[in-house]
């Protein structure tokens, strides 16, 4: 895993050790961010997610205001601690080991201009994180919800929601999505 582009160009990161972390490909987070490249410098980045925390070092990379970045694993937590000061990020980051429902409860009203998710594959709480997203009104106006999810498992926007791009890259689909 490497820094794809900005000011951590070529830097590399740490790789978890077995596969309870499925980090993005460089291939799918180059793309992700070559379709945000507009929206990413001066953001506010969240990744409910973290898992190495490779998402949000790209954002601050590529000029991100602040990221926050969580996930309720130990494992992924010390990951993502260690990449963060292999790559000297600083108190532009802000890290929760909470669950996605906690997190997004104890961030409500907060606004973010990108939010990043990369839940389990077949995670069966998808539409639940959209409702709390929703709910505790996390996204700026202008704000965007990236998620990626497994290409075989099919996905219709849910209430209140609208998918402004899709993108597949073989086993792997990306949907940007809006409040409607």
């Amino acid at each position: 895993m490497r820094v794809i582009a900005g000011k951590y160009k070529g830097r590399t990161l740490f790789s978890p050790k077995d596969q309870s972390i499925r980090p993005t490909t460089d291939r799918i987070k180059e793309n992700v961010f070559n379709l945000l490249q507009n929206r990413v410098a001066g953001s506010r980045f969240l990744d409910l997610f973290g898992g190495s925390g490779a998402m949000s070092i790209e954002a601050l990379s590529r000029g991100a205001l602040s990221t926050v970045t969580v996930d309720a694993s130990r494992d992924s937590m010390a990951l993502i601690k260690k990449n963060f000061h292999k790559i000297g990020v600083g108190s532009e980051a802000e890290l929760l080991e909470l669950t996605y429902d906690i997190a997004l409860k104890r961030l409500a009203g907060r606004k973010f201009d990108l939010v990043y998710l990369d839940p389990p594959y077949r995670a069966p709480y998808v539409a639940n994180i959209f409702t709390l997203l929703a709910e505790n009104a996390v996204l700026s106006e202008e704000g965007v919800v990236v998620y990626e999810h497994a290409t075989e498992i099919p996905f219709a926007p849910f209430e209140g929601w609208s998918v402004i791009d899709s993108r597949k890259y073989g086993s792997v689909t990306i949907e940007i999505l809006r409040r409607a």
